[in-house]
């Protein structure tokens, strides 16, 4: 799978798991989408790194870890 299709499909998975807020952007957290994600791909938080550093995506922290940061809450940022 190459990197686009692999950011596309997360940015879908988020956008189809997500709420949409009141500024619009739809957001998940990090342990609704790694239990959606983990059937997928064992790669979701490498795919997350890569769709932030294309401003795709939001989130605080340098990193995020199962268990650690299950309540981080990723915004969908197109």
């Amino acid at each position: 799978m190459s990197f686009s299709v692999e950011v596309e499909e997360l940015c879908l998975i988020i956008r189809s798991t997500g709420e949409r807020g009141e500024d619009g952007h739809v957001s998940v957290t990090f342990r609704q989408l790694f239990e959606t994600y983990v059937t997928i791909s064992n790669k979701v938080v490498g795919i997350l790194l890569r769709a932030r550093k294309h401003g795709l995506v939001h989130f605080e922290g340098e990193m995020l870890w199962q268990g650690k940061d299950d309540d981080v809450i990723i915004t969908l940022l197109e």
